[in-house]
């Protein structure tokens, strides 16, 4: 696959509420091998999980919370990066706006629930 160079607009991005949280897909296209999306939790409603496909890395753009990677908790905030390989079971809590990275492109439908 070859990438061009290109400038992404990301007033251009698709938004959207899904259960917990306010997505904003910058990057979600089969011309690109990863996918970079603005997560924003709305609420402490939150299932643990894991993806089945995608590695993730997240990076804490703004605020700061609790997040759990395979039971165990880590408090984060604006500045720190959290890794989430394909099928580590975690979850994000409310007060932070994450920026996702993904690869390859993250597929919700291939998330699983553990709670």
């Amino acid at each position: 696959m070859t990438m061009k160079p290109t400038i992404i607009r990301s007033t251009k991005a698709t938004e959207s509420f899904i259960k917990d949280k306010k997505v904003r897909d910058i990057l979600k296209t089969k011309d690109w091998p990863f996918g970079l999306a603005l997560v924003k939790k709305t609420t402490n409603d939150i299932r643990a999980g894991y993806d089945k496909e995608s590695d993730v890395v997240y990076y804490v753009l703004k605020g700061k919370s609790t997040c759990t990677l395979n039971g165990k908790k880590y408090k984060v905030k604006q500045g720190d990066f959290i890794v989430s390989p394909k099928g580590t079971v975690y979850k994000n809590l409310k007060g932070t706006t994450l920026l996702a990275i993904s690869y390859p492109v993250y597929d919700r439908e291939k998330r699983v629930y553990v709670e």
